[in-house]
């Protein structure tokens, strides 16, 4: 993680309470094929507990609606997404250095985020099924 997330990511990470992964459904839906698999082959591998879904982001608002993921992973956040979702990342929109994070409507800018990053995302993210 670089040094001007740290604090950001610390900030979000103390706000909420962690809670266990299981159970969790997370849909991933980034430009970049190759990027998107190889982020939930990873994210599977570290996190065997969540269920990972991949959909093509022009297919975002229709899996959100048919998975009702407890966090997504995005190119660019929707306007369902952003209603229907607690938590949500827009990873690098317009492939710019900043993310856009939000769980559960606490709002924070990342730059730079690596795989740390989403694995805390992952991890802190409450289930929607809790809220």
């Amino acid at each position: 993680m670089r040094a001007g997330s740290a604090t950001s990511m610390i900030r979000l990470v103390n706000k909420l309470e962690t809670t266990g992964s299981h159970g969790k459904r997370v849909l991933i839906a980034m430009e970049l094929r190759s990027y998107r698999q190889a982020i939930a082959s990873v994210l599977q591998i570290l996190c065997p507990d969540v269920s990972f879904f991949q959909a093509e982001p022009a297919n975002l608002d229709e899996e959100t609606t048919r998975l009702r993921p407890d966090l997504v992973m995005c190119s660019k956040v929707t306007n369902l997404v952003e209603g229907l979702v607690p938590n949500w990342v827009e990873l690098y929109p317009e492939y710019g250095f900043r993310s856009v994070v939000s769980l559960r409507g606490a709002r924070s800018t990342l730059d730079g985020v690596e795989l740390s990053d989403l694995i805390s995302l992952v991890d802190c993210s409450e289930p929607a099924t809790s809220l």
